[in-house]
């Protein structure tokens, strides 16, 4: 990684943005006239690494960076650094996958500091990290050498040049390891020394003394254990005795209060059943009042209109039948015509692949043609040069003659061999043939128990396998239905949560009379639509306001039949249906507004629900007129457009009205709907569950003796098995069963040598007739030669004819196939047409049937509310001739129950005296049990449970618990009873103190041991970083001063840490002392040695500010050179006034003094 471009803007005397571009990668030198802002770059370098030692960069404060401390209009300090990163071997950890890194750091007048990398900003503390990952610490920087620190390094003592080396090899670690653990061993050893003086002075002499009373107190022990043993066992009685009371006792309070809770239930009941009954008897005079004419009026114009509205509907659905039955008929005629497009593209296609087979052929007959006409060609060469050839074999007839006489003599010899074994195997078979009768019905009898046994076997098997299948089904059906029965119980949770949670969006009443239609109730608007997005429902239950939780009912009667048969706490408001009226928006209002605010900001807000349509009038009612807008915005120019003049909503709750009232939004009912969807779907879910368990139960139940039946089948299946293996091991290592077997072996072996025998008879006949027929044309040769001539040539004329003609019918074919192709697409695409003909005109049909469908569940309806409508209408009068009768027997009922009530009471108020009274005497046996057990521990509680008390006295433990404690106060007079306790402490003590000394000394020598190792490690260390830096030392020195000599020596050579010294020589003279040399040779030491400890360990970049001031100018040009050779794997960027310097650059810049601010120029050289 080195450095690629420097900008620096408002930076000490750079007032003007400066760009230092294309830095080489190896050297490069800054010169220029002095205060033109030479090192003013290197601060800037300094500046951006992240230092904070401000007079490191020649300033006192932040603001002394900035261009003339801000005086000049410039309030800020920029520097970036563009680094070249292609070297991956050389990156800084996470940043490899960049090419280039930037680095800047920018401070204003207010000292604020900001760094960044890559653009992104970030801390210094990740400036100082990211550039001590490439060992370049800019607060303690060995990479940027200063003129000063080359005349420190001249005036060193032995011990500093040794503490410089120990720096450049890091050994500083080792010192502060070995610093940090001799204070431990330092810790150790007064810890040693603490412990011996406690244990000599204190613990050893109380030892001693309590010693010399160690029988009194021994006894005082024993007397204090037996104490405390009887005071226990006194304790563990009482705990028993009182919790066994109190347990009783609240046994007896628990079932008073169950009685007593059972009694006040009776009481709740009885009560409840004569407010019930009040209620009925109010509620019958109100019928009777009402039964007499006008519900019968009613229902009677009721029941007029449900039959007009049944007649209108009929017809409706006598239309959509009729169009239904001309849509089917359109659609079987397509089919139809469908289906002979399709017979008509089979055949079409059928005569494509019959084409295809025939091309198949042809092509294979071709091959075949030409191969013969090219063996024809050949035939007639041959013949032309006076070869016969026979007339089924290939070559000449007096080769095809040796040949198959050859074949006829192999032919011979293998029938002779043939016979041999034939004859042998026929003596076998007569010797096993006897007894081969009896042999052959015992191994029938055998086979046919085997099969037998293994049809059993087989069956038995299959039969085991399914049930251990059913077997693991219904074990894991189990979990599954545990789990269920988790799910359910959850769901039904949270389903009593939500209605306890949420009783304002369930409407619960009283029936206004027996057998009342709840069906005519709807419910809670809330509870009738929903949003078709949740993102409207602030808008949507904004509009609606109170609304949400009027009730909606068939007709008025209906609601007022529930206002006066209920006594609500709160203020009830219903919607009657057949009473309200739809208040929708006009489509012209709507249309202005979308065209005002855009068809995607603007809806009307019945556009935005979704809902029965039997509810259509309520929730037109509610929602019809009003506007939903996406923002406030569209709200305010859509609400006051005089074309629309409606109430508009924001999504957010804001309500504007055309009056000129503006509302700001609410979220108070933001969740009311998303809540009752997550109900319904809640309930939903449970439903399902509820089914998916009774199938399982159903499947368990039906399931539930099958372990035994797997067990029954298990044992058959092993007990036949044993009894198949017994019947296969009779039969096949049996007599019978090895003599039948071997018979019909050496059978199929007589029958195959037989075949063998005759097919080589044939095959001698036909060898000698070929031998005689070649021998007859050897004689006719050359009558021969002249026919076989003439027939090749008749056959060659043959096959050429054949391939012409194959020729030409191919290509007729292949024209008609052409055609086909074409009228095959044409059929596809026919039949594609069609084919979408079909689908509308399905749609069509199911749209139809849909609306049928709704107008028959609509006929339906009505008919079923018209039968309703008839049979209440009946029964209104059968109820006002009973009503009076229903009256006198309430009224009769409800004075038992008045008379049962009172004496209900009174039976309460005794039960209740009762019940404080054993309450007071049960909480004082608690109170007493509570207290002993607070005395005990958990194990003591457990120990008295298990003790048996029924022997117990407690006298007379009081009398031995008394002697006791006289004979403890006794002895306690004669000696202190916790010198005892201290006995044992001490000793016990001492032992600890034993143990501690012990681990300590052996921690203390462990550490010895590391600070020895840590010591030895360090000397190795450093020894060798030493001999690299005193050869790098050595080579540097003669690079710069050819001739001369230079090197670290030890000022003991046994001893490295006693210090190193630098020794000079030239031409082999070595020199006693530095100051032997000139300035300039003692300057070029220094900077050697510095430079080779830098060599020791190199970084990336190393900053030289005029390092070569003291030396002439052939040792400032060595010192360039030096640079070129040693350090090839870092950058240098030197500022320096001598030509000898800066030749050796690759790269120059040279500052300048322009309009009051510093200025650069760059120049190229030393390329090659």
């Amino acid at each position: 990684m080195h450095i690629k471009s420097l900008v620096i803007d408002g930076f000490k005397s750079y007032g003007k943005r400066v760009e230092l571009k294309d830095f080489d990668p190896k050297f490069n030198a800054i010169t220029g006239l002095n205060g033109t802002g030479k090192s003013n770059i290197l601060d800037a370098i300094c500046f951006t690494l992240g230092i904070s030692a401000m007079n490191t960069i020649r300033a006192s404060t932040m603001q002394d960076v900035i261009y003339k401390s801000g005086q000049a209009g410039v309030q800020t300090a920029t520097v970036t650094i563009t680094f070249d990163n292609k070297d991956k071997s050389r990156s800084a950890p996470h940043y490899s996958h960049n090419d280039e890194i930037v680095i800047s750091r920018e401070v204003g007048m207010g000292s604020k500091n900001t760094y960044r990398i890559n653009g992104i900003t970030v801390t210094a503390k990740k400036i100082m990290d990211f550039f001590n990952s490439l060992q370049m610490n800019v607060n303690n920087p060995h990479f940027i050498i200063m003129q000063g620190r080359i005349t420190k390094v001249l005036n060193m003592k032995p011990v500093e040049i040794l503490s410089m080396i120990e720096e450049a090899a890091g050994t500083n670690m080792y010192e502060s390891k070995k610093k940090s653990l001799e204070m431990a061993v330092g810790k150790k050893d007064n810890k040693l020394r603490e412990m011996r003086n406690v244990a000599d002075e204190e613990i050893l002499p109380a030892i001693d003394t309590i010693n010399k009373e160690k029988h009194m107190l021994e006894e005082l022990n024993i007397v204090q254990n037996q104490l405390k043993k009887q005071k226990e066992k006194l304790d563990y009685w009482n705990y028993i005795r009182y919790g066994t009371a109190f347990r009783k006792e609240n046994s007896k309070l628990k079932a008073l209060e169950d009685k007593f809770g059972k009694k006040n239930e009776d009481y709740n009941d009885l009560q409840k059943k004569v407010n019930e009954i009040t209620n009925q008897i109010e509620e019958l005079e109100k019928i009777k009042e009402i039964e007499c004419g006008q519900k019968v009026s009613k229902f009677s114009k009721e029941l007029e209109e449900k039959e007009k509205e049944k007649k209108s509907i009929q017809i409706k659905v006598d239309v959509y039948e009729n169009n239904i039955k001309v849509e089917v008929q359109k659609i079987i005629d397509l089919q139809k015509h469908i289906t002979n497009s399709k017979k008509d593209l089979e055949a079409k296609q059928k005569e494509i692949e019959n084409f295809n087979k025939v091309n198949a052929g042809f092509e294979e007959n071709n091959k075949k043609d030409t191969f013969d006409l090219e063996e024809i060609d050949k035939k007639i060469r041959s013949l032309n040069s006076g070869n016969i050839y026979a007339d089924e074999d290939n070559g000449s007839v007096q080769e095809n003659i040796n040949k198959f006489n050859l074949e006829l003599q192999n032919q011979e010899s293998e029938n002779q061999q043939y016979a041999i074994k034939i004859d042998a195997l026929k003596k076998k078979l007569n010797q096993h043939l006897t007894g081969m009768k009896e042999a052959q019905k015992t191994y029938d009898i055998q086979l046919a128990q085997l099969t037998a046994k293994e049809k059993e076997y087989e069956k038995i098997k299959n039969e085991y396998l399914k049930t251990n299948e059913e077997l693991s089904q219904h074990n894991n059906l189990r979990p599954k239905r545990d789990g269920l029965l988790r799910d359910i119980r959850e769901l039904s949770s949270k389903i009593e949560s939500f209605e306890s949670n949420n009783s304002s969006l369930f409407f619960n009443y009283n029936d206004p009379q027996p057998n009342f239609d709840r069906q005519k109730v709807h419910g809670l608007v809330c509870r009738l639509f929903k949003p078709i997005d949740f993102k409207y429902e602030l808008a949507l239950t904004t509009i609606a306001g109170g609304k949400l939780y009027f009730v909606v009912v068939e007709d008025d009667s209906v609601g007022k039949d529930i206002l006066e048969a209920n006594k609500f706490s709160n203020r009830v408001n219903f919607i009657p249906l057949n009473k309200i009226k739809s208040n929708s928006l006009p489509p012209n209002v709507l249309k202005i507004a979308q065209q005002i605010g855009g068809a995607d900001q603007v809806f009307s807000a019945i556009s935005l629900i979704k809902y029965d349509q039997k509810y259509s009038k309520a929730i037109q009612w509610i929602f019809g007129q009003a506007l939903v807008c996406t923002t406030k915005e569209v709200a305010v120019k859509v609400c006051f457009d005089s074309r629309v003049n409606r109430q508009c909503f924001t999504l957010e709750g804001d309500h504007y009205n055309p009056a000129g009232n503006i509302t700001g939004g609410t979220i108070t009912q933001r969740l009311v709907l998303q809540g009752i969807a997550n109900q319904d779907e809640i309930i939903s879910q449970l439903k399902t569950k509820k089914s998916e368990f009774a199938h399982i139960d159903n499947k368990l139940v039906a399931m539930a003796n099958l372990s035994d039946k797997v067990q029954q089948l298990q044992e058959k299946h092993i007990k036949v098995q044993v009894e198949l293996d017994k019947i296969r091991s009779d039969v096949h290592l049996g007599q019978p069963h090895q003599q039948v077997t071997e018979v019909n072996s050496i059978k199929q072996q007589i029958f195959e040598l037989e075949k063998k025998y005759e097919e080589g008879k044939a095959n001698e006949k036909q060898l000698q007739a070929k031998i005689i027929n070649l021998e007859t044309k050897m004689k006719n040769a050359k009558n021969i030669l002249k026919q076989q001539l003439s027939d090749a040539e008749k056959t060659r004329k043959s096959i050429l004819a054949k391939i012409k003609n194959n020729k030409a019918e191919y290509d007729e074919k292949k024209n008609n196939f052409n055609k086909l192709e074409l009228e095959i697409k044409d059929l596809t695409n026919q039949m594609q047409d069609q084919e979408n003909q079909l689908k509308v005109l399905d749609t069509q049909k199911k749209k139809f049937e849909s609306e049928l469908t709704t107008l028959m569940l609509t006929l339906n309806e009505a008919t079923i509310i018209f039968n309703e409508v008839f049979k209440i209408y009946e029964s209104q009068k059968e109820k006002a001739l009973k009503t009076s009768d229903e009256i006198k027997l309430c009224i009769n009922k409800k004075k038992e129950l008045s008379t049962e009530l009172k004496n209900c009471k009174i039976t309460i108020l005794e039960m209740d005296m009762k019940l404080s009274k054993d309450k007071k005497m049960v909480n004082e046996l608690e109170q007493i049990f509570i207290e002993l057990g607070n005395k005990l521990s958990d194990d003591q509680k457990h120990i008295a449970e298990k003790m048996d008390f029924s022997h117990f006295n407690s006298d007379e433990c009081k009398q031995v618990l008394d002697g006791l404690q006289a004979r403890y106060d006794q002895i306690s007079k004669v000696v202190d009873p916790s010198k005892l306790n201290n006995f044992q402490k001490h000793i016990l003590e001492y032992k600890r103190l034993e143990k501690k000394l012990v681990a300590i000394e052996k921690d203390k020598n462990k550490i010895i041991e590391i600070l020895e190792e840590l010591e030895v490690q360090k000397r190795k260390h450093l020894q060798n970083a030493s001999d690299n830096v005193n050869l790098e030392f050595g080579k540097i020195f003669s690079s710069v001063l050819p001739g001369a000599e230079a090197c670290l020596k030890q000022v003991n050579k046994d001893d490295i840490t006693a210090g190193l010294e630098i020794r000079v020589a030239f031409n082999g003279l070595w020199k006693e002392s530095l100051d032997e040399l000139s300035g300039g040779q003692r300057s070029l030491v220094a900077l050697s040695l510095v430079l080779a400890m830098l060599l020791f360990n190199p970084v990336p970049l190393y900053i030289l500010d005029e390092v070569d001031a003291a030396l002439d100018l052939s040792h400032t040009q060595n010192i360039g050179k030096m640079l070129k050779k040693h350090f090839k794997q870092s950058q240098f960027i030197i500022v320096s006034l001598k030509d000898g310097m800066f030749s050796n650059a690759n790269v120059l810049f040279r500052t300048k003094f322009v309009d009051g601010s510093s200025a650069v120029t760059r120049t190229t050289c030393n390329q090659s």
